[in-house]
């Protein structure tokens, strides 16, 4: 179990970072998201992981890091309303199934 908590706790500093750069609306987010796609397909190394479950993590980190800017977003207006509950909620929902999707692949044995 080691391997997926390094594997878990690597992406979560990169969705973090990748959501604290694009949270200003003149961030170059190109770059950015490229940066979370390949570093979050990059991270099931050494499991079973074929190109399913690398596209799978990676494309749920780029979800992740683009719902997470957005709810930090409305976190620093003092007027938010429904949307950032929806982009909280959107975030929470993704970071829970990337973990069940990372620990599932960590679990699995390479063959």
């Amino acid at each position: 179990m080691p391997g997926f908590l390094l594997r878990a706790c690597l992406l979560l500093a990169v969705e973090a970072g990748a959501a604290f750069l694009l949270r200003d609306p003149g961030a170059p987010w190109i770059p950015v998201l490229l940066g979370v796609f390949v570093l979050g397909s990059a991270v099931p190394q050494g499991t079973s992981a074929e190109f399913a479950g690398r596209f799978l993590v990676a494309a749920v980190a780029v979800g992740a890091a683009l719902a997470g800017a957005a709810a930090w977003a409305a976190y620093d207006r003092p007027e938010t309303g429904p949307d950032g509950w929806a982009a909280q909620s959107a975030t929470a929902v993704l970071l829970l199934f990337q973990t069940a999707t990372l620990m599932r692949l960590s679990r699995r044995t390479r063959r």
